[in-house]
């Protein structure tokens, strides 16, 4: 009895920063792999074209396939490697997630899925980055997804398996996808080695991530969070931070539903954004904590600012001279002078990153 392990690479963009993101994500990417082939998992299957990202995952000890669907189309890839391999129990992974998984995390989930007769377990229900299941041939009745995001709920309702969520963690909950992701993940005491060695923006982020971590063990501060955050970070950051929280939860399901696109998200904060402008909207920012991680995109969304993976990720990393678009220029400015420590980023910063921040600051700050 046998278990697949599926990991998909593709390349984002040819910015400086996004080359950067992506040899991040095959780090990740390699180190999986070799603790699933710990954990028992076999075959291991990598799905890329990139060179660099083969040569690393068969160093690791992956067979190494190319993609069949152009464009990409992750349901019917998996179809196909379960066909043409005849798998019955599949874990599908993306490069950039699982990076605190340990050996014997995965070895509990394989054995979970070889004593199941019909099962998917997923890091997310709804948004999915790691989906594992039996029988591979549920694949054959579902409406095959282009992401992993749906994956597990077609499984559920469509082809009848039974499903779980995995406990809620950081390494559950941690998928790399721009630069404030990876710069925390470095900090964490189970970063992989392999990230270790490579550059993370310590250089724009570093002081600002420590900042956070000494805040969020500190009575009598406030960090305040917002953007799509769900209830059970919001309930961790309860139990497991000394500082007081201030949480402005908004537009959850915002791309799924495609409300980002359509022009219909909306924000209180992007409200006051529109009322008073850059420099005054972190003024007012100050007023309501100490620090903040922000989630971005909902204000993108909010303004309909159509804003290129480059920009998003230059004014992630407070490069607002490197921005084209003035709008965005502004609001980024405005950001690198606020006096207070603040990380900016998509859905998973006031995730999985918020998580693993918190956990990285009590490893390295006990309580006395």
């Amino acid at each position: 009895m046998t278990t697949a392990f599926l990991l998909f690479f593709g390349r984002g963009g040819e910015s400086a920063v996004e080359r950067q993101l992506d040899d991040i994500k095959i780090a990740i990417g390699s180190s999986v792999l070799r603790r699933a082939r710990d954990a028992g998992f076999a075959p291991r299957i990598a799905v890329t074209t990139d060179n660099a990202a083969s040569h690393s995952f068969a160093k690791a000890g992956a067979e190494v396939a190319p993609p069949t669907t152009e464009p990409f189309h992750l349901g019917k890839e998996v179809h196909a490697l379960a066909q043409s391999r005849r798998l019955e129990r599949i874990c599908s992974v993306g490069a950039g997630a699982g990076a605190l998984f340990t050996a014997a995390d995965l070895e509990k989930l394989r054995t979970e899925l070889e004593t199941s007769e019909a099962l998917v377990l997923s890091n997310n229900y709804y948004s999915a980055d790691l989906v594992a299941f039996t029988p591979a041939s549920a694949l054959g009745v579902i409406d095959l997804p282009a992401t992993d995001n749906p994956l597990p709920r077609r499984l559920h309702q469509q082809g009848g398996l039974s499903s779980r969520q995995l406990e809620r963690s950081a390494a559950t909950l941690l998928d790399v996808d721009t630069p404030a992701d990876a710069a925390v993940l470095k900090r964490h005491p189970a970063c992989p080695d392999d990230l270790r060695a490579l550059d993370t923006w310590d250089r724009e982020l570093g002081d600002r991530i420590d900042a956070l971590m000494r805040l969020v063990t500190t009575p009598e501060r406030e960090l305040v969070v917002a953007g799509r955050v769900g209830a059970p970070v919001w309930s961790y950051l309860e139990s497991q931070t000394a500082c007081r929280v201030r949480m402005l939860a908004e537009e959850r399901g915002m791309q799924a539903a495609g409300r980002d696109v359509s022009h219909e998200a909306r924000t209180a904060l992007g409200f006051l954004y529109q009322e008073v402008g850059p420099r005054a909207f972190f003024e007012r920012m100050s007023e309501l904590g100490d620090g903040m991680l922000f989630d971005t995109r909902v204000l993108f969304a909010h303004m309909g600012w159509r804003v290129a993976a480059p920009d998003r990720f230059a004014s992630d990393l407070f490069r607002a001279t490197d921005i084209a678009e003035e709008p965005l220029a502004a609001f980024t400015a405005a950001a690198a002078t606020w006096p207070h420590p603040l990380l900016m980023g998509g859905q998973a910063l006031v995730s999985g990153v918020l998580w693993t921040l918190v956990d990285a600051a009590w490893a390295g700050h006990p309580e006395e």
